[in-house]
């Protein structure tokens, strides 16, 4: 992957509905409404709600992915804090509904993710290709499959969350991608693999954890399986660009980390929109955990929980530019010494983070920072006000913070940080887009 068959009918009219409801939701208005003005510039305001609208809908229906922005609220951020023409950095870009929006919104985009399946899933969300030629290349690798000998495919546990039968399945089809030569449709490919992986193993599919299942799985046709996903992707993509006739847009996908050096000026960024990880990706959202399997399959680096940000336990150390955060800090050290370098690891790096996005941004530049106040040993940890801190500490002016219910966001409301049976916690009900403005 670069860093940087015959239509069915019978799906057509989902897909025409749901890009309806797309085009219906194209621009944010902003009806007459009571907003509740709470302490610390916090504003509840339920239009940021967007409960009656689906977060997977068009492009954002291409492969699942643990918790999406919605695309409405990335919308509204792009139209209230920037014009077109403008560049909007996504350091955390996940699959890429920013990137999607900065399309529709006529914005240039550069994105970085960690994790090389939600680099390959925007690129394929982002990426035209006509349609006839994915129908070819469909008919293709169907042809293919059936000529080819399954090759010998083995990881750590395969057995454990595939059937024999299913390895041998997934392994002619792999190889029938393997074979072609044009790397977007590949990618394009590749991402409908990826749901199909996820879909015959033995895993729990509407979980987002790893978590096997008890019974066997009744997807036993892999190749029944890849079609179906393939011809509702090659439908959702198609309707996107028959939709939207956007202006050629500069879109850059890397997988990499942001606190890795970058030749991305300073100075240089109008807009950043994006939400950074939740500090836990063992107990809130997994990202390594849903990616490991297509990772594995795919041949892509699986690394995604050994990088994410406080994925190494640190000392505490009083250099950090937000008095909240060391409040909480004392309350859980008081409680669990070990927890506590955890997640002062993830404030210490998401620091460090924060520093290099604000010097990317233009003077007079926004940042839109879309956060959830995680609870560690039941002591809340207010991300949005730690977040807004840091910024101000690098000459930031808080604008506001948004309180949004999570409503379509697929993430449980109860989870059991401490691993023992019976002990379990809230997760986050709301999330914040913390907005901020540069001054110096």
């Amino acid at each position: 992957m670069d860093k940087r068959v015959k239509f069915s009918s019978k799906g057509t009219p989902e897909m025409l509905n749901q890009a309806t409801l797309f085009e219906l939701e194209k621009n944010v208005t902003r009806p007459n409404r009571k907003q509740q003005i709470l302490p610390y510039k916090r504003v509840r305001d339920e239009y940021w709600d967007f409960k009656t609208t689906p977060a997977s809908i068009g492009i954002y229906g291409i492969h699942p992915y643990p918790a999406m922005l919605h695309f409405l609220v990335v919308r509204g951020l792009l139209q209230d804090y920037s014009k077109e023409g403008d560049i909007v950095l996504d350091p955390f870009m996940g699959s890429g509904v920013v990137a999607g929006e900065c399309l529709i919104n006529n914005r240039n985009f550069i994105g970085y993710d960690i994790n090389p399946l939600a680099v390959l899933i925007a690129k394929v969300r982002t990426t035209p290709i006509p349609t006839p030629q994915l129908l070819n290349f469909l008919n293709l690798i169907e042809e293919n499959y059936y000529k080819n000998l399954p090759e010998a495919v083995e990881f750590h546990n395969i057995h454990y969350w595939f059937e024999e039968d299913i390895i041998k399945q997934l392994s002619k089809l792999r190889k029938s991608i393997f074979c072609l030569e044009e790397a977007d449709t590949k990618d394009f490919f590749n991402v409908a693999f990826s749901e199909t992986v996820r879909k015959v193993s033995k895993t729990k599919y509407n979980e987002f954890k790893l978590l096997r299942r008890k019974s066997n799985n009744a997807n036993s046709d892999v190749m029944k399986v890849f079609k179906e996903i393939s011809l509702r992707n090659i439908g959702l993509l198609t309707e996107f660009y028959r939709t939207y006739k956007h202006k050629a847009m500069q879109i850059i996908l890397e997988n990499k980390n942001i606190l890795e050096p970058s030749d991305l000026e300073d100075n240089s960024i109008d807009l950043v929109v994006t939400s950074p990880p939740y500090g836990d990706s063992k107990t809130t959202v997994a990202y390594g955990q849903f990616s490991r399997l297509s990772l594995r399959w795919l041949g892509l680096e699986e690394n995604v929980d050994k990088t994410s940000l406080g994925s190494k336990p640190k000392d505490i150390t009083y250099n950090l530019p937000s008095k909240v955060l060391y409040e909480v800090l004392y309350k859980i050290t008081n409680k669990d010494k070990k927890r506590v370098k955890e997640v002062f690891s993830f404030y210490d790096e998401l620091f460090r983070a924060i520093q290099i996005i604000t010097q990317k941004v233009k003077k007079n530049g926004y940042v839109c920072f879309v956060v959830g106040n995680r609870r560690v040993k039941s002591e809340e940890l207010p991300t949005d006000k730690i977040s807004a801190d840091f910024f101000e500490s690098q000459g930031f002016q808080h604008i506001k913070t948004i309180i949004r219910a999570i409503s379509n966001k697929r993430m449980p409301t109860e989870n059991a940080p401490s691993n023992i049976k019976g002990e379990k916690d809230f997760t986050m009900r709301y999330e914040y887009i913390v907005i901020l403005k540069k001054q110096i």
